[in-house]
């Protein structure tokens, strides 16, 4: 995919969970300037570990040093969505959401 295509159509809030939408349709090897893209949005992330399948990718990360989430590309179904690993973290969502207002326009 050219990376200049690589553009965020949206993103939503769900209960548990944040789901993002990409423009064009994405490979496994884009997930590396994918899952960059969607960070680059994030401030305080530090990457933990990237964990890959057969079709999909988990980026585990901090997000302003003490809450634990993941990102998560499923190729198959062209799935991309972040969520909490624990509790804690669960209740940052919507937080977490604010920081992407750039990207949905609000």
């Amino acid at each position: 995919m050219d990376k200049s295509k690589q553009v965020i159509a949206s993103i939503q809030l769900g209960d548990e969970q944040i789901v993002f939408h990409f423009i064009e349709f994405w490979y496994q090897e884009d997930i590396g300037s994918l899952s960059a893209k969607v960070l680059a949005y994030l401030s305080q992330v530090r990457i933990l570990e990237t964990i890959q399948g057969a079709d999909r990718e988990n980026i585990r990360f901090t997000w302003q040093m003490k809450y634990y989430f993941s990102l998560n590309f499923d190729c198959y179904s062209q799935s991309c969505w972040l969520e909490g690993e624990d509790d804690v973290s669960k209740e940052q969502l919507k937080q977490l959401m604010t920081e992407f207002t750039v990207v949905n326009g609000c």
